[in-house]
């Protein structure tokens, strides 16, 4: 499995939820996205660094597929390696959560700065691409998870399984920042990533 960090990533979250997915018997593997700060660079330079990780991660291991479970801009990475980078045959599972799947309006907080943030923002060309029909292609089993606490990432994933943190856990706040770290959070994406119905104890 394959973890990616998104946008001003905190690694050390990102670090707790792998070595949490590594105590339930995965192998756990995570990166961050290119650019200073994370995922400053353009989305597409870093779903082919993604790519060049799936591809060490399945010669260090023999796996035939990876796993990928990807936060905020993480998940729009990881969908254009599957979509555009020959992907779909090297992946098992998709799991995005906090993905603003149509862009986030604070894109334009430092699109002129920064190609990750133009890419962000809504109707962008990179985001018209990726979302153009079908947005997750036939085949891939795919989860979308979000918070309602949160903006842009309540979008739907149309062609994946859409689910807010809030419908199992009523009234529970949830901030993006937090989503790698929430107890409730990391269950539902066990579950996932495992092929059972969506559970949490709401831990």
């Amino acid at each position: 499995m394959l973890l990616i960090g998104g946008i001003y990533a905190d690694q050390s979250r990102l670090e707790t939820l792998r070595a949490w997915l590594g105590s339930r018997g995965y192998s756990a593997y995570s990166m961050v996205l290119l650019g200073n700060p994370t995922g400053t660079a353009a989305i597409s330079d870093s779903a082919q660094v993604l790519a060049d990780k799936v591809a060490d991660i399945r010669q260090q291991t023999g796996a035939r597929r990876v796993d990928l479970v990807g936060h905020s801009m993480g998940g729009l990475a990881q969908r254009d390696y599957v979509k555009f980078l020959g992907g779909l045959d090297s992946v098992g599972t998709y799991v995005d959560y906090g993905t603003p799947e149509q862009g986030d309006d604070l894109g334009s907080v430092c699109a002129t700065v920064s190609p990750g943030c133009r890419d962000l923002v809504p109707g962008s060309p990179f985001l018209t691409r990726l979302n153009a029909d079908p947005a997750v292609p036939p085949g891939l089993t795919a989860y979308h998870f979000f918070s309602e606490s949160a903006g842009a990432e309540k979008n739907p994933l149309p062609g994946a399984t859409n689910a807010s943190i809030q419908s199992f856990c009523p009234g529970r706040t949830v901030s993006h920042g937090e989503e790698p770290i929430d107890g409730a959070l990391q269950e539902l994406i066990d579950s996932a990533l495992r092929g059972a119905p969506l559970a949490t104890g709401c831990p």
